[in-house]
C-alpha cells in the first residue's frame, strides 16, 4: 500500500494519477519522462472574465479564439536589455491570428490559479528561451478587442509589463519567426509610419505608455 511518506518522496520527481472510478481507484506513479508526456497532453486553459474583470470560468485556449471570442485574461511583456533596447518579435507564420506581423516581446495567458509573475517568467522561457527579472506592471488596465483579417477575434483584459534580461534570445520557432533589439523611440516611429506591419495591441500599448 502506498503511504503518505511514499507519495511525498515520489511527488517531487514523479507524477501520480488516479485510474478508475473512485470506488476502485488505483494510484500509479509515473517516471519523469512519462510525466512530461502526460502533462503535454493536458490542454492549455485560459481564465474567462466578466465585463467587469471578475473570473467566471475557464476555457481551452485552443477553442476560445473564434469569431466571437469570450473576454479572457492575458498579459503582454516588453523586455529590455542593459543597453536600453527593447526586444520586438515577428509572430510565426503558423499563428492563428496576425501571423507574420511584428509585435512586443511576447504575450501569453496565465493558467487558472497561476500567479501572473510566474506566468510571465514561464512564457519568456517558452517563447524566447530567456530568463527575465525586474518584472514591473506598467499598464494595469490595458484592455483591447481586435479582429484579424481572418475574422478571428482577440478579446482580452491584458495588463502590460516590462522586464529585463541579460540573455541572448533563442526563440521557439512555433511562436517567433524573427526578433530584433531596437531603440524604443525607433520602434515608436516605425509603428507610427507603418502600423499595418505591427500588431494592433502593440500600437495601442505604445500610445498609452507614451501618455504615462
Amino acid at each position: 500500500m502506498l503511504t503518505r511518506a511514499d507519495f511525498q518522496a515520489a511527488s517531487t520527481h514523479w507524477l501520480g494519477c488516479i485510474h478508475g472510478d473512485t470506488a476502485r481507484a488505483t494510484f500509479r506513479i509515473y517516471p519523469p519522462r512519462q510525466t512530461i508526456a502526460i502533462m503535454s497532453e493536458i490542454p492549455e486553459q485560459v481564465v474567462l472574465l466578466s465585463d467587469t474583470g471578475e473570473h467566471i470560468g475557464v476555457a481551452d485556449k485552443a477553442l476560445v479564439h473564434t469569431t466571437d471570442t469570450a473576454l479572457h485574461l492575458a498579459f503582454s511583456c516588453h523586455v529590455y536589455n542593459a543597453d536600453g533596447q527593447v526586444l520586438v518579435t515577428r509572430r510565426a507564420l503558423s499563428k492563428l491570428t496576425w501571423p507574420g506581423v511584428w509585435t512586443n516581446s511576447f504575450c501569453g495567458h496565465p493558467a487558472p490559479g497561476e500567479d501572473m509573475a510566474a506566468a510571465i517568467i514561464r512564457r519568456a522561457k517558452h517563447e524566447l528561451g530567456i530568463t527575465i527579472s525586474d518584472v514591473q506592471l506598467v499598464l494595469p488596465d490595458f484592455r483591447y478587442r481586435a479582429v484579424d483579417s481572418s475574422g478571428i477575434v482577440e478579446n482580452e483584459i491584458c495588463p502590460v509589463y516590462r522586464a529585463v534580461t541579460a540573455d541572448n534570445a533563442a526563440p521557439n520557432a512555433d511562436e517567433v519567426a524573427e526578433f530584433e533589439w531596437v531603440d524604443p523611440q525607433s520602434l515608436r516611429s516605425a509603428v507610427s509610419a507603418t502600423p499595418f506591419a505591427f500588431s494592433p495591441w502593440l500600437g495601442w500599448q505604445l500610445e498609452q505608455l507614451n501618455e504615462n
